[in-house]
């Protein structure tokens, strides 16, 4: 009787770590979702940025084509998950640096290309910021996945590793 009673309460503690393993990974799979839709967020004022100094600068006359041909390829990356939509971010950011090597001095000293160059950098800042505190609750939670005995619970449950963020960034 007291042996049937331990393996009993032996079972309902294996249940309760279990279950509040289980709670922990749904909180954190929420914790990195909720960090990457601030990501996102971050990434689209960019790219209405990008759009605001394509247009300054085709009324300058420069060719414009690549650089928004870029961006729409990574504005149609929302949605295809982290890593693809790092590496159109990636090519964004190659094809930024090239169209901004473009630009004629005289238009980058003006007022509204200064002033959207500058919000830019801000723009740059708070995305890097973002991925930063993505990644880290990735990384908490990847590690969480392969670490024993949660790794254990992670494979019944069926917890699958988040994807990581790598935006590159621009050149200044």
């Amino acid at each position: 009787m007291v042996a049937a009673l331990c393996v009993v309460v032996l079972l309902l503690l294996i249940a309760l770590a279990v279950t509040l393993s289980h709670n922990r990974f749904t909180v954190q799979r929420a914790a990195v979702e909720r960090t990457w839709r601030r990501v996102d967020a971050e990434l689209q004022r960019r790219h209405d940025l990008i759009g605001a100094l394509v247009a300054v600068t085709k009324a300058g006359g420069v060719n414009v084509s690549r650089i928004v041909q870029a961006r729409s390829q990574a504005m149609a990356s929302r949605g295809a998950g982290p890593a693809a939509q790092g590496r159109a971010e990636q090519l964004l950011n190659q094809e930024l640096t090239s169209f901004l090597a473009g630009v004629p001095a005289g238009l980058r000293t003006g007022r509204d290309f200064g002033l959207l160059w500058d919000r830019m950098g801000e723009s740059d800042e708070r995305v890097a910021a973002e991925s930063r505190s993505y990644n880290d609750s990735v990384h908490a939670l990847n590690n969480r996945i392969v670490a024993f005995p949660t790794n254990i619970v992670a494979g019944a449950t069926k917890v699958a590793r988040a994807q990581y963020f790598l935006p590159g960034g621009r050149n200044r």
